[in-house]
Parts: structure tokens; C-alpha cells; sequence
């Protein structure tokens, strides 16, 4: 044993020699590559006095064992006892199942499902046991899969949130809850972060258009942060107006495109999409997903517990520790900053009786913008409000000028899918996903409870105003009424600059009954009408 020690020494000293000079020299991005391949055309002395030379390849994986493990995981690793472990008939009978259910799954997953569900034992099966017996049976082969080496370009982000990609994927037929008896097809936006190769936020939708991407770019920094840079595609979608006005109001680096024909760089997320394919989507034939909220659930479940908590094959690290490793270089943006980066924008000049239409509905706004050309900023899933701005300043809110009906949101209407399962799954896999997941409190808040919440802060700010207002004011002149209405148009108002206002007001001599316009003017002076 003692001499076996001191061999596997040698080795790890003589292939620190090699990686020595790289090491100290820390060449920089775009010359590591000249570094590695002279490093590979000398000539090296091996433990016992042999000569020997190595391939740039082998020389980057011992440097970047050395960086995660130190001299001893450049050791060679121990080889597998001889000998297989044994598998009871039910054990293979259940994995022979599993194979047939979705003939995508591979062996890791295989025995992954067979651990998690309590058919075997952690480490009872070996991956060739398994292999031999779906074999016996016929169910040995790969999966067929159209070979792509065009996304195969080599390089690294160098902290988390330094680089995120994204990218569309096609997903699955669902049952349309707008026409009864219809199929549609759902598309999935995610992104994914570089360096650690965390899969920030996905999420499924109808429409592949610009507000889905951008729904999921704002859920992916409310959870990880800003981005420093975003790499994309040339998709039209990403080229958008709106995409460079978000990352320049959030002060990321301009959109870096992929060069056209040439998609090298973008296979990071590529990867994650062949990932998604054969071990996500897959599985939804044996699921009983037939909603895009349960198909969406899903996956956020799929994500957290597992994507994001395997050893990744390229970094040797779960992605989720190795972004936390550099947590104290993510840059954070407040909830109020995001929202007014999503904000979209428009020009509009109103007519005499400051009226402008936007997408066919007329709005109206205060009487000193007649005539004028004003900036719109809107949410486009929310347009029953909209802010007014003048010369970059924030003027007020302001609903419809004329009440239309609006579509009413239809039953979803729970159909055939588009997977039909003609017996009951033997794993549910997804399914045992989401409830783990519900389990352990990763529940996700939804768009609608985002909104549910930041409505509830804003009705504690009106309300502290109102309170403020009703405390100070003598009870003639107090008109709540009047004081929501402005509150709706120009607030919210921060309480305390509020108070200020109110003191500074009445310190100059100012009376308490006069008319409620003058103290709420007094107010919005102070506050300078921000919005939040």
C-alpha cells in the first residue's frame, strides 16, 4: 500500500510540473490557448526518469482538477472494485418499465428515479448491472439524435451573473383553454448563467413574443440579480427596441449577439436545451400534465431539485454552490427599479382637451398637457393604468377616458393532451418533483402574487398619507375622498416627507383650514411626485 501511495505521489508531482509554469503565469483570456499548446509540444520527465508529452486538452483538465481538489486530485482515481452488484428481478422488471415508458431516459436517471422512489438503495445499482440487463431485454440502444458540433467553442465567465444566455425552445402540444378540442404549441424562454451554468428561471408560454422573454429576464434578476452582460442570439425577439432600453436602464453592458452563421459561443445554452429535451420534456409521457400552470410548475421543480443540483460534467460543481461561491459579486436592483426598467414607452401628444389614444383606448390627463407631446410608459398586459411623463419627469397615472369591456379571462378546459397515456405511469417523475418541491417551500410567487403584494405596499403608503392628513387638518377641511383621488393620480408619497412638508408649511405661518389642494400641492412639491 505504502508503495502504491508513493507511485500515485510521483505522479501527481510530475504532472504538477507540467501545469507549474500555467499556473504562475495566469495567462490571460485569449492567450491560454498559445500557453497550453507550447506547454504540449515539450518534453517532460516522468516519475521513473521516462520521457513523456501531453495534449493541450489533457493539460487544461490536470489545471483544472488542480484548481478544485489541489496535488491530490491530480492523483489517478482509484478504478471500481471488480465484480457487479446484484438486482433483484423486481428491480429490473421496474427499471425494463421505466425505459419503455420514455425510452429517453438514461441509465443515471434510470437508477436516480429507482433511489428516489425507494426501489433500491442508494448505491445498490451499478450503472453497468443496469446497462447488461436493459440489454438482455432489448432496451439497450441510445436514443437517435441529429449530431450538432457547431456550438462547440471553448470559453468561461468569469464570476456569477458576469454572462447570462437565453434562448427559445419548442415544447410540447397543450390543450388551448381558449378553444375547446384544440392542441397548442407552448414555448419556453430561459436563462442560464455562464459561469456556474445555473439555470437562472425558465418559463413555458403560448406565445414565444417579447413579453414572455421579458417576463422571465425580470423573475431571473428578481432571484439572482442583474446580469453584467447578456448574450443572445440573432432572434428578432432579442434584437428588439425594448430589450436595449431594459439593459441600459439597469446599467448592464450593451446586448452581445452571436455572429451570424456562427453560433459557436452560444452553446452553453444549447446544451441546457438538449438537456431540457431528453430529461424534461421527455418525461411528460408519463405525466398527467395537461395546463401550462402545472406544465410551468413542473419545470421550476424539475429546475431546483434537480437541473440545479447535479454535478455538472464540465465544472465537477453543483451549479447552485458554485454560483453561491461568488455570491458577493451580484449586483442587486430593488423591486421599484425593475418595475420602471419594464416599463414600455411611447410618444403621444395629446389634443385640446388633453386627450391621446394608446392601442386604440383614449386616455385623459391633467388639462396643462394640452396641446403637448408627452411620454407614455405602460405595462402592455396592464393597460387599464398608464404613467404620464413630460420631459422625463413623472406626471401622474391615469386610467381610461372611456369605460370599454375588456375580454374576460376564459375557464381553462381540461381536455386530451397532446401525450395520451394509455395505462397509469410507473413513475410519475415530474409529478414526485413538484410535490417535493412543494414540500420543501420552493414555492414560486406567481406574476398576479407579485402584483397582489406590491398593490398591498401602495395601499399602506396612501394609507399612512391619509392618516397623516386626517390627524393634522382640522375635520372641516379633511376631504378623504379628494386626497385618494390624488393620491390615485400623483402618489405615492413617502409618510415622512410628507410630515416634513406639512411642518414646514405650517412653521411659515401657514393656517390649518384651508382648502385640501393646497396641503396635498404642499406635499407633492416635496415629494417631487417619483413613483414607486
Amino acid at each position: 500500500m505504502e508503495d502504491r501511495e508513493d507511485k500515485q505521489q510521483a505522479i501527481a508531482l510530475a504532472r504538477y510540473q507540467v501545469i507549474s509554469a500555467y499556473l504562475a503565469m495566469e495567462p490571460a483570456r485569449g492567450q491560454r490557448g498559445l500557453m497550453l499548446e507550447h506547454l504540449a509540444a515539450k518534453t517532460w520527465i516522468g516519475p521513473h526518469g521516462e520521457p513523456f508529452q501531453v495534449s493541450a486538452e489533457t493539460i487544461r483538465s490536470w489545471v483544472r482538477r488542480y484548481r478544485q481538489g489541489g496535488l491530490e486530485a491530480l492523483r489517478n482515481k482509484a478504478r471500481p472494485k471488480r465484480g457487479h452488484r446484484a438486482m433483484t428481478e423486481a428491480q429490473v422488471e421496474f427499471a425494463c418499465r421505466l425505459k419503455r415508458e420514455v425510452p429517453e431516459r438514461t441509465l443515471d436517471r434510470i437508477i436516480i428515479i429507482m433511489e428516489a422512489m425507494g426501489v433500491a438503495e442508494s448505491g445498490q445499482v451499478c450503472r453497468s448491472t443496469l446497462h447488461r440487463r436493459l440489454r438482455e431485454e432489448g432496451l439497450g440502444g441510445r436514443a437517435l439524435r441529429i449530431p450538432d458540433r457547431q456550438d462547440l467553442d471553448r470559453f468561461q465567465a468569469e464570476f456569477p451573473n458576469d454572462i447570462w444566455q437565453s434562448d427559445l425552445l419548442t415544447g410540447p402540444w397543450l390543450p388551448d383553454p381558449e378553444r375547446p378540442g384544440k392542441m397548442r404549441r407552448a414555448y419556453l424562454y430561459a436563462f442560464l448563467d455562464d459561469h456556474s451554468r445555473l439555470l437562472l428561471h425558465g418559463r413555458f408560454s403560448f406565445k414565444g413574443d417579447l413579453p414572455a422573454l421579458e417576463l422571465v429576464f425580470r423573475r431571473s434578476m428578481q432571484r439572482f440579480g442583474v446580469a453584467r452582460r447578456v448574450y443572445y442570439d440573432n432572434a428578432q425577439t432579442y434584437r428588439a427596441k425594448h430589450m436595449r432600453q431594459i439593459v441600459a436602464e439597469l446599467g448592464i453592458h450593451r446586448i452581445i449577439f452571436t455572429q451570424r452563421y456562427r453560433p459557436m459561443g452560444h452553446g452553453k445554452i444549447e446544451a441546457l436545451n438538449r438537456f431540457i429535451r431528453r430529461n424534461f420534456l421527455a418525461e411528460l409521457k408519463a405525466s398527467s400534465i395537461r395546463t401550462l400552470d402545472e406544465l410551468n410548475e413542473a419545470f421550476l421543480a424539475w429546475a431546483d431539485l434537480e437541473y440545479n443540483r447535479r454535478i455538472h460534467g464540465e465544472t465537477n460543481q453543483r451549479p447552485i454552490d458554485r454560483w453561491h461561491a461568488g455570491l458577493e459579486k451580484v449586483r442587486w436592483a430593488d423591486e421599484e427599479q425593475l418595475r420602471k426598467a419594464f416599463l414600455w414607452k411611447e410618444t403621444r401628444k395629446t389634443d385640446k382637451t388633453a386627450v391621446f389614444s394608446l392601442f386604440g383606448t383614449r386616455y385623459q390627463t391633467g388639462a396643462e398637457l394640452a396641446n403637448r407631446r408627452i411620454e407614455v410608459r405602460y405595462d402592455p398586459e396592464r393597460l387599464e393604468q398608464v404613467e404620464v411623463y413630460k420631459d422625463g419627469r413623472f406626471v401622474e397615472r391615469v386610467q381610461p377616458f372611456e369605460v370599454r369591456a375588456h375580454r374576460r379571462p376564459k375557464k381553462p378546459v381540461r381536455t386530451g393532451s397532446a401525450i395520451e397515456n394509455q395505462k397509469e405511469p410507473t413513475a410519475d417523475w415530474l409529478g414526485y418533483l413538484v410535490e417535493r418541491r412543494r414540500q420543501k417551500g420552493f414555492i414560486e410567487p406567481s406574476p398576479h402574487e407579485l402584483a397582489t403584494k406590491a398593490a398591498e405596499r401602495r395601499r399602506n403608503a396612501d394609507q399612512a398619507v391619509v392618516d397623516l392628513l386626517a390627524n393634522t387638518l382640522q375635520e372641516a377641511v379633511f376631504d378623504e375622498p379628494a386626497v385618494r383621488e390624488h393620491l390615485e393620480r400623483f402618489g405615492p408619497y413617502d409618510a415622512d416627507r410628507a410630515r416634513q412638508a406639512l411642518e414646514r408649511l405650517f412653521e411659515q405661518g401657514g393656517p390649518r383650514d384651508q382648502h385640501i389642494t393646497v396641503y396635498l400641492d404642499a406635499i407633492r412639491r416635496n415629494c417631487e411626485g417619483e413613483p414607486s
